[in-house]
């Protein structure tokens, strides 16, 4: 009587619009999925002029964007293409300063909704 409860309870969250795994006796669904996050967790320091580079991996992403109240230094800037796990930053700042740059985006979601993630970065430019 309990598994034809459980497999009832299962189907019920599927057809709702969430995935459902059974462990055992324990329906697991969108709640247990981890949290995604951007990476890398600090950005490396910039030079005014020179050539700057870092990937950021994360999920595979819906879109990955720079707030605009929180940008990167003029010079760089923050490309991603629809469904990949990176973004990059890159190009070459031209003032020095300490940034506050918050980036954020969100993962695609199928049969559970998709999630919000950001990362408010401090990136130091050096002279």
């Amino acid at each position: 009587m309990k598994l034809k409860a459980l497999l009832i309870a299962g189907l019920t969250v599927l057809l709702a619009g969430c995935e459902v795994l059974l462990f055992g006796n324990v329906i697991v669904g969108c709640a247990m999925r981890p949290d995604p996050e951007i990476m890398p967790k600090a950005l490396p320091a910039a030079t005014v002029g020179v050539p700057y580079r870092v990937l950021n991996a994360s999920t595979p992403l819906s879109k990955l964007l720079v707030a605009p109240d929180k940008p990167l230094p003029e010079g760089l800037e923050l490309t991603h293409m629809e469904r990949e796990k990176q973004g990059v930053i890159q190009g070459a700042p031209t003032t020095a300063g300490s940034y506050h740059v918050l980036v954020y985006g969100s993962t695609y979601g199928t049969q559970c909704a998709g999630q919000p993630v950001e990362r408010l970065y401090q990136l130091d430019v050096q002279s």
